[in-house]
């Protein structure tokens, strides 16, 4: 392999030996997509030895006045640095053109970071009076999340016999994967993390819940489709769409349902710590950046301390 080959030529390689078996097939896929979206600039089709930081820091400039948000805009930076690293540490060019390179202020940024949104009580109560009909299959998944703060592929991986109703847990030990690149989705023998391997507490709804479809199971799976197959994500979301509309709320997509609960912890005053346990962080720093609108600054206490030695 020579310097004179394509961006795009080399990050195929790139993936092939070097990504394909030695990352989770869910990580592999999103650097797929990446690499897909870079092929439109120019960059793409440029040699690797004739690349420099500036081409680089144009092609992320270019991102940033398209109006893409930071995160896409590193995720779309990586795909070019990383090989690139990748192919200096090999000699195959003679320096790293990715080091140097600045990524936009939030303030130049057009498309701003996605809110964190949760339903309000009044939502929740007229989501939950719908889910409590189970007109459909779907509709106890939507209340565990809710009730738990399980992720979405938490919950579809969900066995029963990660589920122990005597001891009022459930052990969260899979997740299932999409991959949109070859349009199918399969269960991850891990979690997204190894934080996110953990013991949830049930609620005492929660275990009624669980305990109303454990009578009536007919296969290994907690939730599943009318054939006793497990319910997928596409049968999830059309019932969670459908459920919003019963339920005259707005549909905020399925990872609202864990914000939801990670809202609804913060008013019954559990401590960022234990949510960040629950919801399976890795860091509770993690968790306070998500939920600072709700934290807050710490000012109100900064200011009690301050009173309180006077």
């Amino acid at each position: 392999m020579t310097a004179s080959i394509s961006l795009t030529t080399y990050i195929a390689e790139w993936l092939t030996t070097f990504k394909e078996t030695t990352v989770k097939q869910s990580t592999y896929d999103r650097l797929l997509t990446s690499a897909r979206a870079l092929e439109e600039y120019d960059i793409s089709n440029k040699p690797i030895g004739e690349i420099t930081c500036v081409d680089i820091q144009r092609y992320v400039n270019d991102l940033t006045k398209r109006g893409y948000s930071l995160t896409t805009i590193k995720k779309q930076m990586r795909i070019v640095t990383a090989p690139l690293k990748q192919a200096s540490a090999l000699h195959i060019i003679p320096a790293d053109p990715g080091v140097g390179i600045r990524l936009p202020s939030r303030y130049n940024v057009l498309k701003p970071e996605r809110l964190i949104e949760a339903y309000n009580d009044k939502e929740q109560t007229a989501l939950l009076d719908v889910l409590s009909r189970g007109q459909r299959k779907g509709y106890p998944a939507i209340a565990l999340m809710i009730e738990t703060g399980l992720r979405v592929g938490e919950v579809l991986a969900l066995r029963w016999q990660d589920v122990q109703l005597s001891r009022k847990r459930i052990n969260v030990r899979n997740t299932v994967v999409r991959l949109a690149n070859k349009k199918q989705s399969f269960v991850q023998d891990s979690v997204k993390s190894e934080s996110s391997r953990r013991s949830v507490p049930l609620t005492p709804t929660a275990i009624c819940l669980l305990e109303d479809l454990f009578v009536t199971k007919r296969s290994e799976w907690v939730f599943t489709n009318s054939d006793g197959e497990r319910l997928s994500y596409e049968a999830l979301r059309y019932q969670t769409r459908k459920a919003c509309t019963e339920a005259g709320i707005e549909y905020r997509g399925e990872h609202v349902f864990r914000h939801t609960f990670a809202t609804n912890c913060y008013h019954r005053g559990i401590d960022v710590k234990i949510l960040s346990r629950l919801l399976g962080h890795a860091d509770v720093n993690i968790t306070y950046n998500l939920y600072i609108h709700l934290y807050g600054d710490g000012f109100d206490e900064m200011y009690d301390a301050l009173v309180g030695t006077v």
